[in-house]
């Protein structure tokens, strides 16, 4: 009777492993399933790992600093923005300029500066040409230093010269060039320039 006790004892413990084993094994690889499946709305937002949903999360809150402040004390950037080919990384409802945001500068200067009087002057040249059908070119060119904003040219009467070129050309100047078919006949160009210091 003892033993048959025992066996009976041994019969239940080995199937009391057998199910806690189980049980432990399922748990793992329900675990594991869980984890590779993307967040659903209400899941918390995890650091240091990818947290992958496709709906809007957003921060809203009052106060009167700033909201959010991203701290990267490393040697990277504290943001970076990837997007799809042709697609804005950002959008914005106000057109308060930010604060040290330089996305429309150029050395130093924003589009604003480009737009008074003072900084800004045209120069222009003539040329004449030989005729019989060779080309002539006039150059306006910037002073040293200063950036072409635009310009211009042509022929200064009617004929048959023929206005082959007008464009902007070596990053400081504007160039135009004609087909001389009339002699003494010639081309313009004129360049407006951003004066940058020393100022004219």
């Amino acid at each position: 009777m003892l033993r048959s006790i025992a066996a009976r004892a041994l019969w239940l413990t080995k199937g009391a492993a057998l199910f806690g084993g189980a049980v432990v094994t399922l748990a793992l690889v329900l675990g594991v399933v869980t984890m590779a499946v993307a967040a659903v709305p209400g899941d918390p937002f995890k650091l240091g790992r990818t947290n992958t949903i496709d709906n809007l999360s957003t921060l809203a809150g009052s106060t009167t600093g700033t909201l959010l402040r991203i701290n990267n004390k490393g040697s990277g950037p504290a943001l970076d923005l990837r997007v799809g080919l042709g697609e804005s990384p950002m959008n914005v409802n106000s057109t308060t300029k930010v604060n040290s945001l330089n996305a429309d500068q150029l050395d130093d200067h924003g589009a604003n500066d480009f737009f008074s009087e003072d900084k800004t002057y045209t120069t222009s040249d003539f040329e004449v040409g030989a005729g019989g059908g060779a080309d002539v070119e006039a150059f306006a060119e910037c002073d040293p230093g200063d950036r072409i904003l635009g310009g211009g040219g042509g022929i200064p009467a009617p004929g048959n010269d023929l206005l082959r070129v007008s464009e902007p050309f070596g990053g400081d100047g504007w160039r135009v060039i004609s087909e001389d078919n009339d002699d003494d006949d010639g081309v313009f160009a004129r360049a407006i320039c951003a004066d940058f210091p020393p100022l004219r």
